[in-house]
Protein backbone atom coordinates (compact mmCIF):
# COMPACT_ATOMS: atom_id res chain seq x y z
CA UNK A 1 0.00 0.00 0.00
CA UNK A 2 2.57 2.37 0.65
CA UNK A 3 4.49 1.81 -2.68
CA UNK A 4 1.67 2.24 -4.47
CA UNK A 5 0.87 5.68 -3.02
CA UNK A 6 4.04 6.55 -3.77
CA UNK A 7 3.77 6.26 -7.05
CA UNK A 8 0.67 8.22 -7.24
CA UNK A 9 2.15 11.22 -5.93
CA UNK A 10 5.12 11.12 -8.20
CA UNK A 11 2.99 10.94 -10.73
CA UNK A 12 0.98 14.70 -10.29
CA UNK A 13 4.46 16.46 -10.34
CA UNK A 14 4.87 17.59 -13.67
CA UNK A 15 1.02 19.39 -13.97
CA UNK A 16 2.48 21.53 -10.95
CA UNK A 17 5.49 22.37 -13.00
CA UNK A 18 3.00 22.95 -15.86
CA UNK A 19 0.93 25.65 -13.54
CA UNK A 20 3.86 27.37 -12.49
CA UNK A 21 5.55 27.77 -15.45
CA UNK A 22 2.04 29.14 -16.95
CA UNK A 23 1.83 31.15 -14.10
CA UNK A 24 4.93 33.13 -14.46
CA UNK A 25 4.23 33.21 -17.96
CA UNK A 26 0.98 34.95 -17.28
CA UNK A 27 2.61 37.47 -15.05
CA UNK A 28 5.51 38.55 -16.64
CA UNK A 29 2.85 39.04 -19.84
CA UNK A 30 0.36 41.51 -17.72
CA UNK A 31 3.45 43.61 -16.77
CA UNK A 32 4.65 43.76 -19.98
CA UNK A 33 1.65 44.29 -21.40
CA UNK A 34 1.31 47.52 -18.87
CA UNK A 35 5.02 48.13 -19.50
CA UNK A 36 3.61 48.71 -23.12
CA UNK A 37 0.23 50.76 -22.06
CA UNK A 38 2.35 53.12 -20.04
CA UNK A 39 4.38 53.76 -23.10
CA UNK A 40 2.14 54.41 -25.32
CA UNK A 41 0.20 56.96 -22.73
CA UNK A 42 3.80 58.43 -22.33
CA UNK A 43 4.49 58.66 -25.44
CA UNK A 44 1.00 60.14 -26.68
CA UNK A 45 1.51 62.28 -23.51
CA UNK A 46 4.79 63.67 -24.78
CA UNK A 47 3.67 64.39 -28.23
CA UNK A 48 0.78 66.53 -26.87
CA UNK A 49 2.92 68.36 -24.56
CA UNK A 50 5.66 69.37 -27.85
CA UNK A 51 2.15 69.92 -29.94
CA UNK A 52 1.16 72.09 -26.91
CA UNK A 53 4.55 74.01 -26.97
CA UNK A 54 4.64 74.59 -30.37
CA UNK A 55 1.50 75.75 -30.65
CA UNK A 56 2.18 78.26 -27.44
CA UNK A 57 5.56 79.30 -29.20
CA UNK A 58 3.11 80.13 -32.32
CA UNK A 59 0.37 81.79 -29.95
CA UNK A 60 2.85 84.29 -29.17
CA UNK A 61 4.79 84.19 -32.49
CA UNK A 62 1.28 85.99 -33.36
CA UNK A 63 1.34 88.54 -30.72
CA UNK A 64 4.49 89.57 -31.95
CA UNK A 65 2.89 89.57 -35.23
CA UNK A 66 -0.13 92.06 -34.23
CA UNK A 67 2.55 93.95 -31.77
CA UNK A 68 4.43 95.08 -35.32
CA UNK A 69 2.03 95.93 -37.00
CA UNK A 70 -0.09 98.02 -34.54
CA UNK A 71 2.85 99.72 -34.10
CA UNK A 72 3.50 100.18 -37.85
CA UNK A 73 0.23 100.15 -39.68
CA UNK A 74 1.39 102.01 -42.46
CA UNK A 75 0.98 98.43 -44.57
CA UNK A 76 -2.83 98.01 -43.82
CA UNK A 77 -5.65 99.90 -45.76
CA UNK A 78 -7.69 100.29 -41.99
CA UNK A 79 -6.71 103.09 -39.47
CA UNK A 80 -4.78 100.05 -37.75
CA UNK A 81 -4.32 96.11 -38.02
CA UNK A 82 -7.42 94.61 -37.14
CA UNK A 83 -6.11 90.89 -36.96
CA UNK A 84 -6.65 88.58 -39.61
CA UNK A 85 -7.67 84.24 -39.38
CA UNK A 86 -5.31 81.38 -41.08
CA UNK A 87 -2.18 83.35 -40.54
CA UNK A 88 0.77 81.28 -40.87
CA UNK A 89 5.00 81.66 -40.17
CA UNK A 90 5.91 79.24 -42.63
CA UNK A 91 4.26 76.48 -44.34
CA UNK A 92 2.66 73.26 -43.00
CA UNK A 93 -0.64 73.00 -40.83
CA UNK A 94 0.04 75.45 -38.29
CA UNK A 95 -2.33 77.92 -38.17
CA UNK A 96 -3.02 81.55 -35.68
CA UNK A 97 -5.85 83.29 -35.79
CA UNK A 98 -5.98 87.01 -34.40
CA UNK A 99 -8.21 89.84 -33.08
CA UNK A 100 -6.86 93.34 -32.63
CA UNK A 101 -9.06 96.12 -30.84
CA UNK A 102 -8.33 99.24 -29.57
CA UNK A 103 -9.18 99.67 -25.87
CA UNK A 104 -11.63 102.50 -25.77
CA UNK A 105 -12.52 102.02 -21.92
CA UNK A 106 -10.50 105.66 -21.42
CA UNK A 107 -11.86 107.86 -24.72
CA UNK A 108 -8.58 110.42 -23.86
CA UNK A 109 -6.32 107.11 -23.74
CA UNK A 110 -5.70 105.47 -27.34
CA UNK A 111 -2.52 103.66 -26.81
CA UNK A 112 -4.01 100.65 -25.51
CA UNK A 113 -4.69 97.54 -27.46
CA UNK A 114 -6.52 94.12 -26.84
CA UNK A 115 -4.83 91.15 -28.94
CA UNK A 116 -6.61 87.18 -28.76
CA UNK A 117 -4.67 84.81 -30.56
CA UNK A 118 -5.45 81.59 -31.45
CA UNK A 119 -2.94 79.49 -32.43
CA UNK A 120 -4.05 75.25 -33.83
CA UNK A 121 -2.84 72.31 -36.34
CA UNK A 122 -5.11 71.54 -38.89
CA UNK A 123 -5.41 67.51 -39.07
CA UNK A 124 -8.09 66.48 -41.60
CA UNK A 125 -9.61 69.89 -41.10
CA UNK A 126 -10.12 69.48 -37.05
CA UNK A 127 -8.44 71.87 -34.89
CA UNK A 128 -6.27 69.97 -32.81
CA UNK A 129 -3.74 71.12 -29.74
CA UNK A 130 -5.00 75.14 -29.85
CA UNK A 131 -3.42 77.54 -27.52
CA UNK A 132 -5.52 81.07 -27.14
CA UNK A 133 -3.69 83.75 -25.38
CA UNK A 134 -4.79 87.16 -24.86
CA UNK A 135 -2.44 90.17 -24.12
CA UNK A 136 -2.69 93.93 -23.70
CA UNK A 137 -0.64 96.00 -25.65
CA UNK A 138 0.72 99.52 -24.84
CA UNK A 139 2.00 101.69 -26.98
CA UNK A 140 4.86 103.93 -25.12
CA UNK A 141 6.50 106.24 -24.78
CA UNK A 142 4.16 108.12 -27.22
CA UNK A 143 4.64 111.95 -28.07
CA UNK A 144 1.46 113.96 -28.06
CA UNK A 145 3.28 116.79 -27.74
CA UNK A 146 6.61 118.06 -29.50
CA UNK A 147 8.09 121.17 -28.45
CA UNK A 148 11.86 122.36 -29.97
CA UNK A 149 12.25 125.24 -26.98
CA UNK A 150 11.39 126.16 -23.81
CA UNK A 151 7.37 126.03 -23.03
CA UNK A 152 4.66 126.92 -21.02
CA UNK A 153 1.53 124.97 -21.08
CA UNK A 154 -1.32 127.25 -19.45
CA UNK A 155 -3.43 125.82 -17.47
CA UNK A 156 -5.98 125.57 -20.56
CA UNK A 157 -4.06 122.74 -21.56
CA UNK A 158 -4.78 118.90 -21.41
CA UNK A 159 -2.29 117.02 -23.07
CA UNK A 160 -2.82 112.98 -22.78
CA UNK A 161 0.15 111.42 -23.85
CA UNK A 162 3.72 112.04 -23.49
CA UNK A 163 5.46 115.68 -23.88
CA UNK A 164 9.00 116.02 -25.11
CA UNK A 165 10.44 119.78 -24.44
CA UNK A 166 14.07 120.39 -26.10
CA UNK A 167 14.43 122.62 -22.88
CA UNK A 168 12.51 123.61 -19.97
CA UNK A 169 8.94 122.93 -19.46
CA UNK A 170 6.41 125.16 -17.65
CA UNK A 171 3.44 123.02 -17.04
CA UNK A 172 0.53 124.79 -15.62
CA UNK A 173 -2.19 122.48 -17.15
CA UNK A 174 -2.91 118.62 -17.10
CA UNK A 175 -0.45 116.38 -18.66
CA UNK A 176 -1.65 112.47 -18.24
CA UNK A 177 1.91 110.79 -19.36
CA UNK A 178 5.54 111.54 -19.11
CA UNK A 179 7.96 114.13 -19.93
CA UNK A 180 10.98 114.72 -22.07
CA UNK A 181 12.57 117.90 -20.81
CA UNK A 182 15.75 119.61 -19.34
CA UNK A 183 13.79 121.15 -16.24
CA UNK A 184 10.44 120.67 -15.39
CA UNK A 185 8.34 123.10 -13.80
CA UNK A 186 4.94 121.61 -12.39
CA UNK A 187 3.14 118.14 -11.66
CA UNK A 188 2.27 115.61 -14.38
CA UNK A 189 0.30 112.05 -13.97
CA UNK A 190 3.63 110.12 -15.30
CA UNK A 191 7.24 110.85 -14.62
CA UNK A 192 10.27 112.64 -15.29
CA UNK A 193 13.08 111.62 -18.01
CA UNK A 194 16.39 113.43 -19.11
CA UNK A 195 15.65 114.86 -23.48
CA UNK A 196 18.08 112.35 -24.19
CA UNK A 197 16.03 109.10 -23.19
CA UNK A 198 14.10 109.70 -26.13
CA UNK A 199 14.72 107.81 -29.32
CA UNK A 200 12.17 109.22 -31.28
CA UNK A 201 13.24 111.59 -33.98
CA UNK A 202 11.75 114.55 -35.05
CA UNK A 203 9.05 113.99 -37.92
CA UNK A 204 11.07 114.12 -41.17
CA UNK A 205 8.59 115.51 -43.48
CA UNK A 206 9.60 118.09 -46.58
CA UNK A 207 7.41 119.93 -48.90
CA UNK A 208 8.75 117.95 -51.69
CA UNK A 209 7.95 114.87 -50.03
CA UNK A 210 4.20 115.41 -50.52
CA UNK A 211 3.96 118.04 -53.92
CA UNK A 212 6.07 115.22 -55.97
CA UNK A 213 4.30 112.25 -55.00
CA UNK A 214 0.65 112.94 -54.80
CA UNK A 215 -1.57 115.25 -56.65
CA UNK A 216 -2.36 118.78 -55.49
CA UNK A 217 -4.57 121.95 -55.47
CA UNK A 218 -6.55 124.91 -53.36
CA UNK A 219 -9.72 124.97 -51.80
CA UNK A 220 -12.84 124.44 -53.98
CA UNK A 221 -15.68 126.52 -51.74
CA UNK A 222 -15.29 125.50 -48.13
CA UNK A 223 -14.34 121.79 -48.85
CA UNK A 224 -11.41 119.55 -50.01
CA UNK A 225 -11.53 116.00 -50.16
CA UNK A 226 -12.33 113.42 -49.74
CA UNK A 227 -10.31 111.81 -52.50
CA UNK A 228 -9.11 108.47 -53.13
CA UNK A 229 -5.88 107.79 -52.86
CA UNK A 230 -6.10 110.85 -50.82
CA UNK A 231 -4.67 114.76 -52.24
CA UNK A 232 -3.11 117.10 -50.41
CA UNK A 233 -4.48 120.58 -50.46
CA UNK A 234 -1.57 122.90 -51.46
CA UNK A 235 -0.71 127.07 -50.91
CA UNK A 236 2.91 128.04 -51.66
CA UNK A 237 2.25 131.09 -49.55
CA UNK A 238 0.56 132.18 -46.41
CA UNK A 239 -2.85 130.71 -45.98
CA UNK A 240 -6.22 132.05 -44.40
CA UNK A 241 -8.59 129.55 -43.30
CA UNK A 242 -11.93 132.11 -42.99
CA UNK A 243 -14.32 129.45 -41.02
CA UNK A 244 -16.21 126.38 -41.95
CA UNK A 245 -13.46 124.51 -43.85
CA UNK A 246 -13.47 120.74 -44.09
CA UNK A 247 -10.00 119.14 -45.35
CA UNK A 248 -9.92 115.54 -45.66
CA UNK A 249 -6.29 114.47 -47.07
CA UNK A 250 -3.82 116.90 -46.02
CA UNK A 251 -3.02 120.38 -45.79
CA UNK A 252 0.26 121.89 -46.66
CA UNK A 253 1.70 125.34 -45.92
CA UNK A 254 5.19 125.73 -47.21
CA UNK A 255 6.92 126.93 -50.64
CA UNK A 256 8.50 123.95 -52.97
CA UNK A 257 11.72 126.05 -52.88
CA UNK A 258 13.36 125.68 -49.63
CA UNK A 259 15.21 128.63 -49.73
CA UNK A 260 11.91 130.98 -49.72
CA UNK A 261 10.74 132.67 -46.43
CA UNK A 262 8.39 129.92 -44.36
CA UNK A 263 4.80 130.41 -44.91
CA UNK A 264 2.33 130.99 -41.84
CA UNK A 265 -1.20 129.28 -41.86
CA UNK A 266 -3.79 132.03 -39.84
CA UNK A 267 -6.80 130.49 -38.81
CA UNK A 268 -9.79 132.46 -38.22
CA UNK A 269 -13.99 131.67 -37.37
CA UNK A 270 -15.23 128.77 -36.30
CA UNK A 271 -15.28 124.90 -37.37
CA UNK A 272 -11.84 124.91 -39.12
CA UNK A 273 -11.71 120.78 -39.84
CA UNK A 274 -8.84 118.80 -40.87
CA UNK A 275 -8.84 114.80 -41.30
CA UNK A 276 -6.20 113.02 -42.17
CA UNK A 277 -5.70 111.05 -44.49
CA UNK A 278 -4.30 107.31 -44.56
CA UNK A 279 0.25 107.34 -44.47
CA UNK A 280 -0.29 111.57 -44.64
CA UNK A 281 0.18 114.26 -42.07
CA UNK A 282 -2.69 116.03 -41.51
CA UNK A 283 -1.13 119.01 -41.55
CA UNK A 284 2.34 120.46 -42.20
CA UNK A 285 2.88 124.12 -42.10
CA UNK A 286 6.64 125.06 -42.58
CA UNK A 287 5.87 128.68 -40.69
CA UNK A 288 3.15 129.59 -37.91
CA UNK A 289 0.29 128.79 -36.56
CA UNK A 290 -1.73 131.47 -36.27
CA UNK A 291 -5.06 131.23 -34.12
CA UNK A 292 -6.90 134.32 -33.73
CA UNK A 293 -9.82 135.48 -31.46
CA UNK A 294 -12.79 133.53 -31.74
CA UNK A 295 -11.14 130.59 -33.75
CA UNK A 296 -11.14 127.15 -34.06
CA UNK A 297 -9.07 124.49 -35.18
CA UNK A 298 -9.47 120.67 -35.52
CA UNK A 299 -7.22 118.28 -36.43
CA UNK A 300 -7.43 114.64 -36.69
CA UNK A 301 -4.03 113.08 -37.15
CA UNK A 302 -0.62 114.48 -37.37
CA UNK A 303 0.10 118.26 -37.24
CA UNK A 304 3.64 119.33 -37.71
CA UNK A 305 4.45 122.91 -37.26
CA UNK A 306 7.99 124.40 -38.87
CA UNK A 307 8.65 126.96 -36.24
CA UNK A 308 5.40 128.86 -33.53
CA UNK A 309 1.57 128.39 -32.26
CA UNK A 310 0.42 131.73 -31.41
CA UNK A 311 -2.63 131.92 -29.86
CA UNK A 312 -4.70 135.14 -29.42
CA UNK A 313 -5.35 135.23 -25.50
CA UNK A 314 -9.02 135.90 -26.17
CA UNK A 315 -11.14 132.76 -26.63
CA UNK A 316 -9.98 130.45 -29.24
CA UNK A 317 -9.65 126.78 -29.48
CA UNK A 318 -6.80 123.97 -31.07
CA UNK A 319 -8.05 120.09 -30.36
CA UNK A 320 -5.22 117.79 -31.91
CA UNK A 321 -6.64 114.45 -32.35
CA UNK A 322 -2.87 112.39 -33.53
CA UNK A 323 -0.18 114.30 -32.14
CA UNK A 324 1.03 118.01 -32.14
CA UNK A 325 5.24 118.99 -33.27
CA UNK A 326 5.86 122.33 -33.09
CA UNK A 327 9.65 122.86 -34.10
CA UNK A 328 9.85 126.35 -31.53
CA UNK A 329 7.36 126.50 -29.05
CA UNK A 330 3.41 128.09 -28.34
CA UNK A 331 2.83 131.73 -27.65
CA UNK A 332 0.14 133.71 -26.61
CA UNK A 333 -0.81 136.79 -28.97
CA UNK A 334 -2.70 140.34 -28.69
CA UNK A 335 -4.53 140.30 -32.17
CA UNK A 336 -4.51 143.07 -34.72
CA UNK A 337 -7.41 144.51 -35.89
CA UNK A 338 -6.31 145.82 -38.84
CA UNK A 339 -6.52 143.94 -42.12
CA UNK A 340 -2.66 143.11 -41.85
CA UNK A 341 -2.54 140.53 -38.99
CA UNK A 342 0.76 141.58 -37.55
CA UNK A 343 0.94 139.39 -34.45
CA UNK A 344 2.39 140.76 -31.15
CA UNK A 345 3.57 138.56 -28.75
CA UNK A 346 3.68 138.79 -24.70
CA UNK A 347 6.53 138.20 -22.97
CA UNK A 348 7.60 137.27 -19.07
CA UNK A 349 3.38 137.39 -18.73
CA UNK A 350 1.92 140.98 -18.98
CA UNK A 351 -1.14 140.98 -17.30
CA UNK A 352 -4.50 141.13 -19.11
CA UNK A 353 -7.25 143.74 -17.43
CA UNK A 354 -10.45 142.82 -19.80
CA UNK A 355 -12.20 145.78 -18.01
CA UNK A 356 -9.62 148.12 -16.64
CA UNK A 357 -8.17 150.19 -20.30
CA UNK A 358 -9.16 153.37 -21.54
CA UNK A 359 -11.43 151.69 -24.04
CA UNK A 360 -12.58 148.20 -22.97
CA UNK A 361 -9.59 146.11 -22.20
CA UNK A 362 -6.03 147.06 -21.73
CA UNK A 363 -2.59 145.19 -21.02
CA UNK A 364 -0.31 145.75 -17.91
CA UNK A 365 3.45 145.62 -17.63
CA UNK A 366 5.21 145.37 -14.16
CA UNK A 367 7.90 147.48 -14.62
CA UNK A 368 10.62 144.86 -14.29
CA UNK A 369 10.43 142.60 -17.52
CA UNK A 370 7.41 142.68 -19.05
CA UNK A 371 7.06 143.63 -23.11
CA UNK A 372 4.99 142.86 -26.55
CA UNK A 373 7.37 142.45 -29.49
CA UNK A 374 6.28 141.55 -32.99
CA UNK A 375 9.58 140.38 -35.13
CA UNK A 376 7.80 141.30 -38.57
CA UNK A 377 7.78 145.14 -37.96
CA UNK A 378 10.54 145.66 -40.11
CA UNK A 379 8.94 144.45 -43.08
CA UNK A 380 6.00 147.35 -42.63
CA UNK A 381 8.09 149.94 -40.26
CA UNK A 382 10.85 150.63 -42.84
CA UNK A 383 9.99 152.33 -46.09
CA UNK A 384 7.60 154.73 -44.91
CA UNK A 385 7.75 158.47 -46.28
CA UNK A 386 5.30 159.68 -43.26
CA UNK A 387 3.74 157.85 -40.20
CA UNK A 388 1.67 158.07 -37.20
CA UNK A 389 1.64 156.12 -33.75
CA UNK A 390 -0.53 156.78 -31.14
CA UNK A 391 -1.89 155.31 -27.94
CA UNK A 392 -2.99 155.05 -24.51
CA UNK A 393 -1.05 155.30 -21.56
CA UNK A 394 -1.38 154.72 -17.49
CA UNK A 395 1.80 155.16 -15.25
CA UNK A 396 2.04 154.01 -11.96
CA UNK A 397 5.42 155.99 -11.09
CA UNK A 398 6.61 159.94 -12.36
CA UNK A 399 9.99 161.51 -12.59
CA UNK A 400 11.34 157.74 -13.69
CA UNK A 401 12.56 156.58 -17.03
CA UNK A 402 10.04 154.78 -18.25
CA UNK A 403 9.85 152.84 -22.02
CA UNK A 404 6.60 152.84 -23.57
CA UNK A 405 7.49 151.65 -27.11
CA UNK A 406 10.96 151.47 -29.54
CA UNK A 407 11.71 149.60 -32.70
CA UNK A 408 15.18 148.32 -32.06
CA UNK A 409 17.04 146.76 -29.10
CA UNK A 410 18.31 148.85 -26.61
CA UNK A 411 20.87 151.44 -27.84
CA UNK A 412 21.21 153.78 -24.62
CA UNK A 413 20.18 156.53 -27.14
CA UNK A 414 16.89 158.07 -28.41
CA UNK A 415 17.71 157.53 -32.01
CA UNK A 416 14.88 155.13 -33.18
CA UNK A 417 11.32 155.37 -33.79
CA UNK A 418 9.94 155.38 -30.32
CA UNK A 419 8.17 157.24 -27.33
CA UNK A 420 9.58 156.96 -23.91
CA UNK A 421 9.13 159.17 -20.28
CA UNK A 422 11.92 161.03 -19.73
CA UNK A 423 13.06 161.93 -16.01
CA UNK A 424 15.30 164.66 -16.83
CA UNK A 425 15.57 166.18 -20.04
CA UNK A 426 19.68 165.56 -21.45
CA UNK A 427 19.07 168.41 -24.17
CA UNK A 428 16.16 170.69 -23.19
CA UNK A 429 16.73 170.68 -19.93
CA UNK A 430 12.93 169.82 -19.10
CA UNK A 431 11.99 167.24 -16.32
CA UNK A 432 9.04 165.06 -15.87
CA UNK A 433 9.13 164.93 -19.74
CA UNK A 434 8.29 162.95 -22.79
CA UNK A 435 10.99 162.33 -25.69
CA UNK A 436 10.18 161.26 -29.11
CA UNK A 437 12.77 160.02 -31.86
CA UNK A 438 11.97 158.69 -35.56
CA UNK A 439 14.83 157.05 -37.78
CA UNK A 440 14.62 158.47 -41.74
CA UNK A 441 17.16 157.64 -44.50
CA UNK A 442 18.77 161.01 -44.09
CA UNK A 443 19.30 160.25 -40.04
CA UNK A 444 17.32 161.14 -36.96
CA UNK A 445 15.32 163.51 -35.49
CA UNK A 446 14.34 163.83 -31.59
CA UNK A 447 11.97 165.80 -29.48
CA UNK A 448 11.70 166.85 -25.86
CA UNK A 449 8.64 167.74 -24.45
CA UNK A 450 8.44 170.28 -21.89
CA UNK A 451 8.56 169.77 -18.32
CA UNK A 452 5.81 167.96 -16.19
CA UNK A 453 3.84 166.29 -18.73
CA UNK A 454 4.03 162.67 -16.76
CA UNK A 455 0.91 161.99 -14.95
CA UNK A 456 -0.68 158.69 -13.17
CA UNK A 457 -3.87 159.47 -14.67
CA UNK A 458 -4.46 157.89 -18.17
CA UNK A 459 -2.84 160.20 -21.05
CA UNK A 460 -3.41 160.45 -25.18
CA UNK A 461 0.09 160.16 -26.98
CA UNK A 462 1.03 160.36 -30.84
CA UNK A 463 4.05 160.99 -33.00
CA UNK A 464 3.27 162.04 -36.32
CA UNK A 465 6.50 162.41 -38.96
CA UNK A 466 6.35 163.27 -42.65
CA UNK A 467 9.49 163.34 -44.73
CA UNK A 468 11.27 166.62 -44.56
CA UNK A 469 9.92 168.02 -41.86
CA UNK A 470 9.90 168.03 -38.06
CA UNK A 471 8.57 165.09 -35.36
CA UNK A 472 5.50 166.33 -33.85
CA UNK A 473 4.38 165.17 -30.53
CA UNK A 474 0.59 165.22 -29.44
CA UNK A 475 -0.51 164.66 -26.06
CA UNK A 476 -4.08 164.49 -25.64
CA UNK A 477 -4.97 166.01 -28.71
CA UNK A 478 -3.15 169.03 -28.24
CA UNK A 479 0.78 169.77 -29.90
CA UNK A 480 3.28 169.91 -27.27
CA UNK A 481 5.96 172.79 -27.77
CA UNK A 482 9.44 170.96 -27.20
CA UNK A 483 12.29 172.31 -25.13
CA UNK A 484 14.34 170.33 -27.53
CA UNK A 485 14.34 169.60 -31.65
CA UNK A 486 16.12 168.14 -33.58
CA UNK A 487 15.32 169.34 -36.59
CA UNK A 488 13.43 168.10 -39.24
CA UNK A 489 14.86 164.81 -41.37
CA UNK A 490 13.97 163.37 -44.84
CA UNK A 491 13.58 160.24 -46.69
CA UNK A 492 11.84 157.17 -45.38
CA UNK A 493 11.80 154.90 -42.13
CA UNK A 494 14.74 152.62 -41.75
CA UNK A 495 16.59 151.16 -38.60
CA UNK A 496 13.35 149.23 -37.23
CA UNK A 497 14.26 145.82 -35.81
CA UNK A 498 10.40 144.40 -34.04
CA UNK A 499 8.19 146.64 -32.81
CA UNK A 500 8.84 146.56 -28.75
CA UNK A 501 6.25 147.57 -26.29
CA UNK A 502 6.90 148.30 -22.84
CA UNK A 503 10.99 148.27 -23.13
CA UNK A 504 12.70 150.35 -25.61
CA UNK A 505 16.55 151.78 -25.54
CA UNK A 506 17.04 152.07 -22.05
CA UNK A 507 15.61 148.79 -21.22
CA UNK A 508 13.53 150.50 -18.68
CA UNK A 509 10.36 148.62 -18.55
CA UNK A 510 6.77 150.45 -18.60
CA UNK A 511 5.34 150.51 -15.20
CA UNK A 512 1.74 150.60 -15.77
CA UNK A 513 -1.28 150.26 -17.95
CA UNK A 514 -1.17 150.77 -22.42
CA UNK A 515 -4.33 150.05 -24.79
CA UNK A 516 -5.04 151.07 -28.20
CA UNK A 517 -2.05 150.92 -30.34
CA UNK A 518 -2.36 152.30 -33.80
CA UNK A 519 0.09 152.66 -36.40
CA UNK A 520 -0.92 154.26 -39.81
CA UNK A 521 1.37 154.90 -42.81
CA UNK A 522 0.24 158.67 -43.18
CA UNK A 523 0.61 161.59 -40.99
CA UNK A 524 -2.99 162.26 -39.44
CA UNK A 525 -4.77 165.60 -38.97
CA UNK A 526 -4.94 166.62 -35.77
CA UNK A 527 -8.51 166.06 -35.55
CA UNK A 528 -8.28 162.70 -36.29
CA UNK A 529 -5.49 161.93 -33.72
CA UNK A 530 -7.77 162.96 -30.90
CA UNK A 531 -10.01 161.37 -29.95
CA UNK A 532 -8.93 157.96 -32.07
CA UNK A 533 -11.11 157.31 -34.47
CA UNK A 534 -11.76 154.46 -36.81
CA UNK A 535 -12.17 153.30 -40.18
CA UNK A 536 -9.47 155.72 -40.99
CA UNK A 537 -6.96 155.11 -44.15
CA UNK A 538 -3.67 154.13 -43.77
CA UNK A 539 -4.00 151.75 -40.90
CA UNK A 540 -1.02 149.46 -40.82
CA UNK A 541 -1.65 147.61 -37.11
CA UNK A 542 -4.24 148.18 -34.56
CA UNK A 543 -3.83 146.27 -31.44
CA UNK A 544 -6.91 146.96 -29.05
CA UNK A 545 -5.09 144.56 -26.07
CA UNK A 546 -8.89 143.99 -24.98
CA UNK A 547 -7.67 140.09 -24.59
CA UNK A 548 -9.43 138.25 -21.72
CA UNK A 549 -6.41 136.04 -21.33
CA UNK A 550 -5.10 132.84 -22.15
CA UNK A 551 -6.98 130.56 -19.20
CA UNK A 552 -10.09 131.02 -21.57
CA UNK A 553 -7.90 129.25 -24.68
CA UNK A 554 -9.45 125.51 -24.38
CA UNK A 555 -5.96 123.39 -25.88
CA UNK A 556 -6.56 119.84 -25.82
CA UNK A 557 -4.08 117.00 -27.54
CA UNK A 558 -4.43 113.87 -27.55
CA UNK A 559 -2.16 110.88 -28.76
CA UNK A 560 -3.36 108.66 -31.25
CA UNK A 561 -0.43 107.00 -32.81
CA UNK A 562 -2.87 104.75 -35.58
CA UNK A 563 -3.70 108.15 -36.74
CA UNK A 564 -0.01 109.57 -37.19
CA UNK A 565 1.68 106.63 -38.74
CA UNK A 566 2.49 108.45 -42.13
CA UNK A 567 5.29 107.30 -45.23
CA UNK A 568 7.85 109.51 -46.11
CA UNK A 569 10.88 109.80 -48.36
CA UNK A 570 14.88 109.64 -47.65
CA UNK A 571 16.66 111.87 -50.33
CA UNK A 572 17.34 108.33 -52.16
CA UNK A 573 13.54 108.70 -53.21
CA UNK A 574 13.38 105.04 -50.39
CA UNK A 575 10.22 104.66 -49.08
CA UNK A 576 10.50 105.13 -45.00
CA UNK A 577 7.76 105.28 -42.18
CA UNK A 578 7.50 107.47 -39.18
CA UNK A 579 5.14 107.16 -35.97
CA UNK A 580 4.76 108.92 -32.89
CA UNK A 581 5.05 105.96 -30.60
CA UNK A 582 8.89 104.96 -29.93
CA UNK A 583 8.00 101.79 -28.20
CA UNK A 584 5.45 99.28 -27.18
CA UNK A 585 4.99 96.77 -24.59
CA UNK A 586 2.63 93.97 -23.37
CA UNK A 587 0.99 94.63 -19.92
CA UNK A 588 -0.53 91.54 -19.75
CA UNK A 589 -0.31 88.29 -21.36
CA UNK A 590 -2.73 85.79 -19.87
CA UNK A 591 -3.81 82.03 -21.38
CA UNK A 592 -7.91 81.58 -21.96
Amino acid sequence: MIRKKFKIQNAGRPGIALLVVLFIVMVITVLSLGYLSRSDVELACGENMILRTQMDYLAESGLEHARGLTLNPQDVPSEYWTGGIGQQIAGGNDYYDICVVRDNSDPTDRCNYVIDCNSYRLRTGEKIGQSTIRAQLRLDPCIALWTGANATLWNSFAVYGDVYCNGNLTNQGTIDGDVFASVLTGSITGQKYAVADLSLAWPSVKVTDFTSRYSYGSLSGQTFGPYDPPRVCYSSDNLTLPGNVRIEGMLLVGSVDGSALPRNLTIRGTNNVIVAGKNLPALYVTGDLIIEGGASLDVNGLAVIGSRVLMNANTCKLNTLGGLFVQNTFAETASDSSSYSHTLIPYNGPTWRPSGGYRNGAAEFDGVNDKFEDSTAPTYLNGLSSITVSLWVKSNVTYEDRDIFFTRTPTDSDEELGIRYDRDGAYGGAVRNIKASVRATSGYTQIESSSNVQTTSWQHLAIVWQSGSRLKLYINGSPNTPTYDRGPVSGTTTGAQKFMLGVGTKSRYWNGLIDDVRIYNRALDPNDIYPPKDGLTGLLAHWKLDETGIPAVPVTITAAPSKTAVVVWSQTGQRQYWGQAAGAFFRSIQRK
